[in-house]
């Protein structure tokens, strides 16, 4: 399986989840690393553009493409799974990818975007013991239309 990813040129070879860890985002807390990624290119863009309100257009940014085995067990978690306002509560799915991270029953854990629920985003745990496996495919300079962000 091919997943993708946005990220700085300066950190695209850092697959270890540290910015994650460092800073917390909507599926771990602060202290727990963790690689975020994106089934579709188009979806890792449009996850950029909400997470980072982009504007400078001097940073170079590379779009990675990661291979995860085939036989790697993913967990998946379906939009109608989750409570109803999952999109708007942080602590919930911050609670849900912690302990998908501290279970290391899975590699993955697919989840629902909260930009587009009916796609969505791969949860990689670079703790797990087939973190080894997982590898970058190919990186690719990614170059920003600019007509993205104009309002």
């Amino acid at each position: 399986m091919i997943i993708h990813r946005i990220t700085n040129t300066a950190f695209s070879k850092d697959l270890s989840g540290t910015g994650a860890k460092m800073n917390g985002a909507r599926w771990n807390s602060r202290g727990t690393a963790m690689l975020y990624a994106a089934e579709h290119i188009s979806l890792a863009v449009l996850e950029m553009l909400v997470h980072t309100q982009f504007k400078d257009f001097s940073i170079e940014l590379d779009l990675l493409h990661i291979s995860v085995p085939d036989t790697a067990l993913v967990k998946e978690i379906s939009a109608a799974k989750m409570k109803k306002n999952w999109v708007e509560d942080y602590e919930y799915t911050r609670f849900i990818g912690d302990e998908f991270i501290r279970s290391q029953e899975a590699l993955l854990l697919k989840v629902p975007s909260a930009v587009i629920l009916e796609e969505a985003n791969f949860l990689v745990n670079p703790s797990h013991v087939d973190f080894k496996k997982v590898k970058i495919q190919s990186i690719q300079a990614f170059r920003t239309d600019k007509r993205l962000f104009v309002i």
